[in-house]
């Protein structure tokens, strides 16, 4: 999972805990938030009522003849008021829920009761207002206050996308350049625009990394194509002088046969040298890629160069090439490298075995691919095969763990994908995709 979306799921995860908290917890704090609201109007009911009592005096609601209560409520007997003499032992001042009947009809109110006394006479007054209301009224809220919450939960989770998306995107740069390199030679030191500091930091210890990594590789190449050139030129010699004394009719027949044995020690010394050589080349870009190659003719060549080994091991040989295509390279190289893998494919193969080259087009882009029916190989030893020097099992003893170097050395110069699938006791699979440009 990407950074950037992991950055942003933790916020949203954090987002929405802070969200069901305040779920759980806004009901009541809402429900309180009403009954402050309700009993603070009950307040300003009361003032209200006092100030007419002070204006028009007790007998706008009470007559002192008839000494009876006043009551009243509003149509909807959402809120009622009521006032009544009562006896000074009687005074008891509170606000609570209590239940009213009101028209033969029992409702639940929450009441402002207040005693006090005017013109020599002691009054209660009664306030309510009706809870269904009250709940109402905390309801509607409530799910206003929800949408509200999520709808600003939503809201940050996307601007906090797109600023994480601005946030990492020197990150992002610095993962697509390195992304872009398939070469140490091919890597350039280049600043960073942005004002993060640890990103900047990030940079440019990449860019000392890399130039670290393009000067080691350099003097690797180097020192490869040096020895190899300067290894060759002796072996050469000595082999040469190895011929000579072969034909010497004086040698006796011992010392012939530890010559011979000498000879091919040194001619797989040579090959091996040959072979690291051709690397360092490849690897120096000091071949052309002007040459217009036919995958067809190229095909073709490989197998009448192989044809004798292939009747050596009685296998079948079968070129099916259905499309041709032609592409800029080298063919020297080009074939060096199907030849070396056709060569496998005969070396791994069992006997009465089939190998088949098949070229083809596909979406992606020219398909050239050489399949056996050989001992194969385990998935894990595949990520291996690559490796220098890394000789798998030949029953020949013909192998140097140099040729499927030199398969993908060649396919990188050529910008040719290379893939490998194979399964034990059934067979490989190199697939050579020259992809459309």
């Amino acid at each position: 999972m990407r950074l950037q979306l992991k950055l942003t799921l933790s916020s949203a995860v954090s987002k929405v805990i802070i969200l069901l908290l305040l779920v759980i917890l806004l009901p009541p704090l809402i429900h309180r938030v009403t009954l402050h609201n309700t009993d603070k109007r009950l307040l300003e009911k009361k003032e209200q009522v006092f100030d007419i009592i002070e204006e028009r005096g007790i007998e706008s609601f009470i007559s002192n003849e008839s000494d009876e209560m006043y009551g009243s409520y509003n149509l909807l007997k959402e809120e009622f008021i009521s006032l009544e003499p009562i006896a000074a032992t009687q005074i008891d001042n509170r606000i609570e829920n209590s239940y009213r009947k009101v028209e033969n009809e029992v409702l639940e109110y929450r009441v402002l009761s207040l005693a006090f006394e005017v013109e020599g006479g002691t009054y209660l007054l009664e306030i309510g207002r009706s809870l269904s209301t009250i709940r109402e009224t905390s309801e509607t809220m409530q799910q206003y206050a929800f949408y509200f919450l999520l709808a600003i939960v939503l809201l940050t989770v996307f601007i906090e996308l797109a600023f994480v998306k601005i946030l990492l995107r020197p990150l992002t740069l610095i993962i697509r350049r390195l992304q872009r390199i398939g070469h140490p030679d091919s890597f350039k030191p280049g600043k960073l625009g942005t004002t993060t500091t640890d990103f900047v930091y990030l940079n440019e210890t990449i860019n000392s990394m890399m130039v670290q990594i393009k000067e080691a590789f350099l003097k690797e190449k180097e020192f490869i194509g040096n020895v190899s050139h300067e290894l060759l030129t002796p072996v050469s010699i000595l082999q040469t002088k190895l011929e000579n004394l072969l034909t010497d009719p004086a040698m006796p027949e011992e010392m012939l046969v530890k010559l011979v044995e000498s000879q091919k020690t040194l001619y797989r010394l040579k090959s091996i040298i040959q072979a690291l050589l051709l690397i360092s080349r490849i690897e120096n870009e000091q071949y052309l890629k002007n040459e217009e190659v036919s995958m067809k003719t190229l095909a073709k060549d490989v197998a009448e160069e192989i044809e004798e080994r292939v009747v050596a091991k009685r296998l079948t040989l079968d070129l099916n090439i259905t499309e041709d295509m032609t592409w800029k390279a080298n063919y020297s190289l080009l074939f060096t490298m199907v030849f070396n893998v056709v060569n496998n494919a005969i070396k791994y193969n069992r006997p009465g075995g089939a190998v088949t080259i098949l070229g083809q087009n596909t979406d992606r882009g020219y398909t050239l691919s050489v399949t056996d029916t050989g001992v194969g190989m385990p998935e894990e030893q595949l990520p291996n095969i690559f490796n220098r020097f890394k000789r798998l099992q030949v029953p020949d003893g013909e192998s140097y763990g140099l040729g499927l170097p030199i398969v993908e050395t060649v396919a990188k110069f050529h910008n040719i994908l290379l893939s490998v699938t194979s399964q034990p006791g059934k067979g490989t699979c190199f697939s050579f995709l020259f992809k459309n440009a």
